[in-house]
């Protein structure tokens, strides 16, 4: 009798080069970027995600922005954006489907951006795995969020927008403000 063939293995998906520069305040840690942003090479490039519309509607109200204009807006306003993740197997778009995780170097990279002084995690998955992989290695505050996703429909857009303003708020202050290091 013929065995029935396993599946063939998920392709390991890779994260993109983190978003940040000199003058980062706050980092906004995805999980890993789902099927339609990766194919795009574009953070949030699913057009159900509210992240984007979320930052414009907070910093630039009323202005359809190309992606490369959203990327400016963000480095203007001070925020950076990476994900807990840099690789990973998973079928379809659901956080809960991850898995064969490696983690991003984000103590190198706030090494790097002295600056930043709070970590925002989009969503309890990001939570999730920013506190298993780096939860005693990064001593910043650390905030999870709503997750801008469409799979987390239960909270009303304008809940999420409202509780996302502590981004906007915490990328206007110093680091000493937040007993964090200033950028050298």
């Amino acid at each position: 009798m013929p065995r029935a063939s396993a599946s063939p293995p998920s392709p390991i998906l890779r994260s993109f080069a983190p978003l940040a520069d000199a003058r980062s305040r706050v980092l906004v840690l995805g999980t890993m970027p789902g099927p339609e942003a990766l194919r795009k090479q574009e953070y949030y490039g699913f057009k159900g995600n509210h992240f984007w519309k979320i930052m414009t509607d907070l910093l630039a109200p009323g202005r359809s922005l190309d992606y490369a204009q959203k990327l400016a807006l963000l480095r203007r306003h001070r925020i950076a954006v990476w994900d807990v993740l840099r690789s990973c197997t998973r079928e379809g778009a659901a956080d809960s489907a991850i898995r064969d995780t490696t983690p991003n170097d984000i103590p190198g990279l706030l090494a790097r951006h002295p600056g930043i002084h709070t970590v925002f995690c989009n969503g309890t998955t990001s939570a999730r795995l920013f506190a298993r992989y780096f939860g005693g290695a990064v001593a910043l505050p650390t905030i999870a969020l709503p997750s801008t996703s469409p799979a987390h429909a239960t909270m009303a857009y304008a809940e999420k927008r409202m509780r996302w303003t502590v981004v906007i708020a915490r990328a206007a202050t110093p680091p000493a403000a937040h007993g964090a290091r200033a950028p050298r």
